[in-house]
């Protein structure tokens, strides 16, 4: 709970008759970012390396278009 129990908290809550547990869903379970750093890593590599690629191509003085 967010609050401090008090007399009047205590009160609300046996009157209110369920509890506000968080449930974890699946989706949150299978993030990318509960990955280890490498795994991380790995999966932006790819990307990170074709970006640089196609950096390195655009200044290139002879382009291939």
């Amino acid at each position: 709970m967010n609050y401090k129990s008090t007399p009047i908290h205590a009160d609300a809550d046996a009157q209110h008759g369920h509890s506000h547990a968080v449930k974890k869903t699946k989706a949150r379970r299978n993030s990318v970012l509960n990955w280890p750093a490498w795994q991380r890593m790995l999966a932006v590599l790819p990307a990170l390396l074709l970006l640089w690629l196609a950096v390195l191509w655009t200044g290139l003085e002879a382009a291939p278009w």
